[in-house]
């Protein structure tokens, strides 16, 4: 019985780290952003999350994608791209989540609109 008793606390210690590891870092990076920033190799615009607009977006080589800000996050509803993978991406609405669209070589992320001092840190 002693084993038993032994495994079965060994099992509840597992079980509680690895459910310590899944919710602890969404619960602690559950921040929302405030700002879409949309760049290609510099930084196109900025557009705040908490006015619902679409935003055109015209990029290299006769590229063309349509950004939806709505509700508090954001989209692309339509491109002209051949695979279309930045149109059935989900909506992003917290800080650092982006939408990448490769053949127009576009990114739009999201920003909290603060910057945190440090950059880098090296020794």
């Amino acid at each position: 019985m002693k084993k038993f008793k032994f495994d079965f606390i060994v099992i509840l210690i597992v079980i509680v780290i690895a459910a310590s590891f899944y919710f602890i870092p969404k619960i602690s990076n559950d921040s929302s952003g405030d700002v879409v920033v949309i760049q290609d190799k510099q930084i196109i615009g900025s557009y705040s999350l908490k006015e619902d607009r679409t935003v055109p977006i015209k990029g290299l080589d006769d590229g063309y994608n349509l950004l939806m800000i709505q509700n508090g996050t954001a989209r692309i509803c339509d491109a002209n791209c051949p695979d279309m993978l930045c149109v059935k991406q989900k909506h992003i609405s917290r800080n650092q989540e982006s939408i990448i669209c490769l053949p127009h070589k576009l990114v739009i992320q999201i920003s909290s609109g603060k910057e945190s001092g440090i950059d880098a840190v090296t020794n």
